[in-house]
């Protein structure tokens, strides 16, 4: 498993895992460049001593420094170098267990329902600790849990510690798991060398491994005037984290339609983590951006422009749910052009970058 290559790294996991244990929620890049500079160390060389198997969320090339509010969650290897995490990581392979255990006998009760794993399901775990199963450390478990490649995202409420993880058929290679290393084996021949390999390479002052940039227009075969040439724009784009760690493995591979499926699930399921509801595609979207007045905020208008632009930004997402989710995933499963998928994933990371907006309003209003 992967460990951080020196001590320094090893400080940051640590005060980043201290942080969540007390408040239960993933601390600010802010907070932890404070903790880390009152100490006598820097941020920037303890980064470069961990990798995005350690450390979610972050930018390839650390030489773009994280937002000041961006949140740095722990992956479940980074966790199992921390001190005081065996607890949530014993938990987590119980909840991998249970969930595997549930998923063959599971039967939707409307379409895209997937199994979902909620604490009540843990009571009954035979393989964990019955002292171990509190509302804190399965909350810490969950937040592991819940971008790794066993499940399939889920939502939570620090305040109230509650959690669900959802999970599909992608459970079932992971259901005799009782170390840790077992399952990261595992994990590694389900995410393949590609993304494995990517995963593993050290954060360092590089340009990022995915970025989109458009193929510029060709130079026209037979010679023009200057005044008939046509004017040309390319633009490269940096994608959204959250889209980066679903959709750069597949589409470098060239699984340009997984990819854009994945994009899209992934603002799905951050938009059912934000409102709380099961609902799926346009209808959850209706339920979350619908008039009155929205369960979230995606909009920077503050006049007059502010109803049209509610309104807009409710179409937009319903929009990308019905012409961009749904074809992909209720088949058939067909080819999507690299061009346009790299702009379909373009779409995707602005939604997810709009998502950011009610992130940082509750993260705002609980702090004050």
């Amino acid at each position: 498993m992967p460990r951080p290559t020196g001590e320094e790294g090893h400080v940051l996991l640590d005060t980043i895992w201290a942080h969540f244990a007390v408040h239960h929620r993933w601390p600010s890049f802010d907070v932890i460049d404070r903790k880390l500079y009152a100490s006598g160390q820097k941020y920037e060389e303890a980064v470069q001593q961990l990798c995005p198997a350690l450390l979610r969320g972050l930018d390839p090339d650390i030489s773009r420094v994280p937002q000041g509010t961006q949140e740095l969650p722990l992956t479940i290897a980074g966790a199992a170098n921390c001190t005081g995490a065996g607890s949530a990581i014993r938990v987590f392979l119980g909840m991998v267990r249970t969930a595997a255990t549930i998923e063959p006998h599971f039967q939707p009760t409307q379409p895209d329902e997937q199994p979902m794993l909620m604490p009540v399901d843990m009571k009954g775990e035979p393989g964990t600790d019955p002292k171990l199963l509190t509302k804190e450390t399965m909350f810490a478990a969950a937040e592991l849990g819940v971008h790794e490649p066993c499940f399939r995202g889920g939502g939570n409420n620090g305040e109230e510690l509650n959690w669900s993880l959802r999970f599909d058929r992608g459970i079932r290679p992971f259901a005799d798991v009782q170390r840790l290393e077992d399952y990261w084996q595992i994990r590694e021949q389900v995410i393949g060398p590609a993304r494995t390999e990517a995963d593993n390479r050290p954060f360092s002052n590089r340009l990022p491994e995915f970025i989109v940039a458009p193929t510029p227009t060709p130079t026209p075969a037979a010679p023009v005037s200057v005044a008939e040439v046509p004017e040309t724009m390319s633009v490269t784009c940096v994608l959204h984290p959250l889209i980066m760690e679903v959709a750069a493995e597949r589409f470098s591979s060239g699984f340009y339609y997984d990819a854009v499926r994945s994009a899209f699930q992934a603002v799905e399921f951050r938009v059912q983590t934000l409102v709380g509801v099961r609902e799926v595609g346009e209808k959850l979207m209706g339920i979350a951006l619908g008039k009155p007045g929205p369960m979230i905020t995606v909009t920077r208008s503050t006049g007059t422009s502010l109803d049209s632009e509610q309104t807009g930004m409710q179409f937009l997402f319903k929009g990308a749910m019905g012409a961009l989710r749904n074809p992909r995933m209720h088949g058939p499963d067909e080819k999507d052009a690299r061009d346009e998928a790299e702009e379909m994933l373009v779409i995707a990371s602005f939604l997810m970058r709009r998502l950011d907006l009610e992130d940082e309003r509750r993260k705002a209003a609980a702090g004050s």
